[in-house]
């Protein structure tokens, strides 16, 4: 079989504010398919001087070339491509004009699966999403070590006992109990006072030294999916605490849930009601109906549902409604 050639080529990512750049093809085998502008690599090039270049060539515009997001690897029918791919910024006083391409558009991030991308720019696309959700869950972890007091403060007097009737009855005295995103430490306190045998985790290092002050147990800092445990605990308490990841990735962090509690051992989660997902007030949300999360467990093996509800925010500041949920391994 004869070897493919390969083309090195690079491709610009230009942002402009939360929108991102992308032209349709007006020429060759890939007419009207879209990419993101660029070319190939000539002798002697860095990748960041051919994307300048080719950017004025086919938009007689100047760019500030950013950092490397991603190298795509991309095989054609008759060779395979190797693409740079760089964010981008326009030059000061730089305007585009379109030189090559047949049109363009200005893409917000929800609007990047609206056109008809040419394969290897699907790759980049994932990239420019995988990219996003990242820095969002940054995002999210800077806004709790940086406001830990104010979160705190507004968290670790709320009576929430109304969930623990839920909860609590299907636990045997006495329990082992993993409080999963203890936040301020309110739940694991509570479940000691009554006790419970209880560990608590939390992913903001602030918060984590906070709850371990207020319970007076160590309360480690860990990534959720740093859960690895065995059939170890009775129950995992998730109090508004797995509403922050990604729905995509709920079914392998519910997976790793499910094998961490015992046979039949329960798991209880509570989500913000609604359809939302995304960044709000500099955190990411995904919000849950019993529909939406029926869809989520559909992934997942093992669980079954054998409590749910609606419930309001017990806070008197706060206008928010819950889906609450709970759930059996076995």
């Amino acid at each position: 079989m004869e070897e493919r050639k390969t083309v090195k080529v690079v491709a610009a990512i230009i942002r402009r504010g939360d929108k991102i750049f992308a032209t349709q093809r007006g020429y060759g085998e890939f007419k009207d398919g879209w990419e993101f502008p660029g070319g190939k690599v000539e002798v002697g090039e860095t990748p960041q001087e051919a994307l300048a270049r080719e950017i004025r060539e086919e938009l007689s515009a100047d760019i500030i070339v950013g950092d490397l997001l991603t190298t795509v690897e991309y095989d054609y029918p008759k060779f395979h491509l190797s693409m740079d791919c760089f964010w981008a910024e326009l030059a000061e006083r730089s305007e585009m004009t379109l030189l090559e391409h047949e049109a363009a558009k200005w893409l917000g991030m929800d609007e990047l699966d609206t056109v008809n991308w040419l394969p290897a720019d699907i790759e980049v696309v994932k990239a420019i999403q995988d990219e996003k959700k990242r820095l969002s869950q940054d995002n999210t972890q800077n806004y709790y070590n940086e406001k830990s007091n104010e979160f705190f403060e507004s968290t670790v007097s709320a009576d929430v006992s109304s969930l623990y009737d839920h909860f609590l009855k299907y636990i045997p005295e006495g329990g082992h109990i993993l409080d999963f995103g203890c936040g301020s430490g309110r739940d694991t306190k509570a479940f000691m006072n009554l006790g419970y045998d209880v560990e608590a985790i939390d992913g903001s290092p602030e918060l984590s030294k906070l709850a371990s002050e207020y319970t007076g147990i160590n309360v480690k800092c860990r990534d959720f999916f740093d859960l690895n445990e065995t059939a170890k605990y009775d129950a995992i308490w998730a109090c508004a605490s797995i509403i922050h990841v990604h729905s995509e990735k709920l079914p392998l962090l519910l997976s790793k849930m499910r094998d961490a509690v015992c046979e039949k051992g329960i798991i209880y989660a509570s989500f913000k009601k609604g359809e939302f997902e995304g960044e709000r007030n500099g955190r990411y949300f995904v919000d849950m109906t019993a529909e939406r999360f029926r869809n989520v467990l559909g992934n997942v093996d093992g669980l079954s549902i054998v409590e749910e509800w609606y419930s309001e925010d017990v806070r008197e500041d706060r206008d928010n409604s819950w889906y609450d949920v709970i759930l059996r391994k076995g």
